[in-house]
């Protein structure tokens, strides 16, 4: 693969150019002591209550959503967010790739299943505006990314290749969809997680972090 063979760039957000950590940290350690709080009950019974709750929603709009989750659990998720955010940060050179992006003149996609409200304090809060072309949350379409209905409504609004397109995502379900779609060039991100370990990467071709990608580039 060479950077001219490359018209345009689907990035995901979180675990591919934002760290996972916080996500994990903002839905399975913060939410559950604050719901623990707020119901007077202890920290494991509210995150065992919660991820129950949760685990059910999953792949599905709903399991994004601040807005659904202040509504189940009757707390203010936004404005648990705005508290939480200093601990966002992106991926090591997660700014240079996407600036090396830019360089060759490659069309940048941020297609992400994060909704509008989280989005915008994130991307203020690592300073990642700017870097894109265009910017799709699933919640633009009312379909998850690991669905192919997100894929066909992408496919109506934008123009692209998939054959010079290439897609980085943290997510197997996600990496799924996108293969039934069509695209060809595709890698899935096995250290999404700062404080963890490294995923299963279930066989498809992939790479520690984005700024790994330019090893797939030859001369």
């Amino acid at each position: 693969m060479k950077w001219n063979s490359i018209e345009t760039f689907f990035l995901d957000m979180d675990g591919t150019l934002l760290d996972l950590a916080y996500d994990n940290f903002f839905w399975h350690e913060h939410l559950p002591k604050i719901y623990s709080e707020a119901k007077k009950i202890s920290f494991y019974t509210a995150k065992s209550e919660f991820e129950s709750m949760y685990k059910k929603k999953e792949n599905t709009m709903q399991w994004y959503s601040l807005r659904h989750w202040s509504e189940v659990l009757q707390i203010d998720l936004l404005s648990e967010l705005l508290i939480t955010k200093n601990r966002i940060s992106t991926l090591p050179k997660a700014k240079d790739f996407l600036s090396l992006l830019k360089k060759n003149g490659i069309k940048v996609f941020l297609l992400t299943n994060c909704p509008r409200d989280m989005l915008h304090v994130k991307l203020s809060q690592t300073k990642l505006w700017g870097y894109f072309d265009e910017i799709v949350s699933s919640e633009d379409f009312n379909f998850p990314k690991e669905s192919i209905a997100f894929w066909d409504v992408l496919d109506k609004k934008y123009e692209y290749n998939n054959e010079t397109t290439v897609f980085l995502d943290d997510s197997k379900n996600v990496i799924d969809f996108s293969i039934k779609h069509g695209l060809k060039n595709v890698f899935l991100i096995s250290s999404p997680d700062s404080s963890k370990k490294s995923q299963d990467t279930f066989g498809y071709k992939s790479i520690k972090g984005v700024s790994e990608f330019k090893k797939m580039i030859t001369n």
